[in-house]
């Protein structure tokens, strides 16, 4: 989803009339970090993420994200990571991705089935999720926008790369 300097500055003046902000969820529970499988659009690995709906603060979005995407229902947030924008290839939309830090419990079920319905149907985004040490999370983490956010994170938060 972070596709990054592979677009002209031609395709940007053509295609950037409108910005969609995005909350991105750096989900940890002590030294893991939880990471989803992304499978629509692209496959790779990635944070619970999704857009900011009209008249929705950060944490409101945050929270129905969190539960759409995963199924958990309550998180403790640490702090905002970092914010960006690129351009999105497949849609010609500028997305401002905002990073928070948030604290959940690894004991909660994982869950797909909360996501909206797209015309009737649930549109899976994804299809597994992993608890990760921050290496193998940095390792799988698919696009460098994240892998930078992921990193602040690691720092913030003190952990070891080494585990």
């Amino acid at each position: 989803m972070y596709p990054e300097n592979n677009f002209s500055k031609k395709s940007v003046q053509k295609k950037s009339s409108s910005t969609r902000s995005v909350v991105g969820i750096i989900a940890f529970d002590g030294e893991k970090f939880l990471l989803l499988h992304r499978v629509l659009n692209w496959s790779g690995w990635e944070f619970a993420k999704g857009g900011i709906e009209k008249g929705e603060n950060i944490e409101s979005a945050i929270k129905r994200e969190l539960f759409e995407e995963t199924g958990i229902p309550r998180f403790e947030l640490i702090s905002k990571i970092d914010e960006y924008k690129f351009l999105n290839k497949l849609t010609g939309v500028m997305v401002h991705v905002q990073n928070y830090l948030v604290r959940v419990s690894s004991n909660n079920k994982i869950t797909f089935e909360n996501q909206p319905l797209v015309d009737g149907k649930v549109v899976y985004e994804h299809d597994d999720y992993k608890w990760c040490f921050p290496k193998e999370a940095v390792k799988l983490i698919t696009h460098n926008n994240s892998r930078r956010s992921l990193k602040k994170a690691i720092k913030l938060l003190g952990l070891s790369m080494e585990k």
